[in-house]
């Protein structure tokens, strides 16, 4: 009896163990399988966005926003170079123009010298006249040459309260607006120009004004608006100067993708 009873545990302890090692292998299976399906699930996932063909897409879209940064940038380097040249010239025309002005001084001066050995006559006193609007404004403009800004801002500030109905008033709004432009005053300058385009039609500088209010809405990133105004320029004055400079102004800004 003891014999069968020792043979029948011997014989159910391989068993068991053979049972207990099975169940871990399909455990593993099962696991092995569920990864299997997830990463059979995944290349699905990407063989669908590729063949949707949208990753080609984005691709696409960000080369496009490369080449559109590239543009800008040589675009900005353009204007800056411009704004450059256009500030030197000035800057020269201002040294001319004083220079003019001391030899003149200095002719004036020599002139009144009393002549030696004469009895110098006191002059008969003259009638002092207020200046004309002419000569108001050219000492206003001689000031927005000089890059003098604020008081050439201040000077066309009281030459159009003092000469409302002058035939240089559209000038003077005109050259306003360029003051307050270089002072960076750009809402400022969108409303001077706005009314020199509504009140003065006729002014043979609206080109330029319209091409100045396109530049200081872009200022302040008013893109929709600095492409109407820049429209409009090139709608109404196709033979003006300033032209060229409004169709790639226009190009740059239609170029840029909301």
């Amino acid at each position: 009896m003891k014999k069968l009873i020792l043979l029948a545990c011997l014989f159910v302890s391989p068993l068991h163990a053979a049972l207990f090692e099975d169940t871990d292998a399909r455990k593993k299976l099962q696991e092995m399988q569920l990864k299997e399906t997830e990463l059979e699930a995944r290349i699905v996932n990407l063989e669908a966005v590729i063949k949707s063909g949208s990753l080609n897409d984005m691709l696409n879209q960000i080369e496009l926003m490369k080449q559109d940064v590239s543009k800008l940038r040589g675009d900005m380097e353009t204007l800056r170079h411009l704004n450059a040249t256009v500030e030197q010239r000035q800057k020269d025309l201002y040294q001319d123009l004083d220079g003019r002005l001391r030899r003149i001084e200095e002719k004036s001066t020599a002139g009144s010298l009393p002549t030696p050995n004469k009895v110098a006559e006191t002059p008969p006193t003259a009638e002092i006249k207020p200046p004309s609007d002419q000569e108001v404004y050219d000492q206003a403009n001689a000031l927005l040459d000089g890059l003098k800004n604020k008081e050439a801002f201040q000077a066309f500030t009281d030459f159009i309260k003092q000469f409302p109905n002058s035939a240089l008033l559209p000038d003077a709004k005109y050259a306003l607006a360029n003051a307050q432009f270089n002072l960076k005053n750009y809402k400022a300058t969108i409303g001077t120009y706005q009314k020199l385009l509504d009140q003065h039609p006729d002014f043979e500088k609206n080109p330029e004004a319209l091409l100045g209010l396109a530049n200081a809405q872009i200022q302040l990133a008013l893109i929709p608006e600095a492409k109407k105004s820049l429209k409009d320029l090139i709608k109404k004055y196709p033979k003006s100067d300033v032209i060229q400079n409004a169709q790639k102004r226009l190009k740059v800004l239609e170029s840029i993708k909301p």
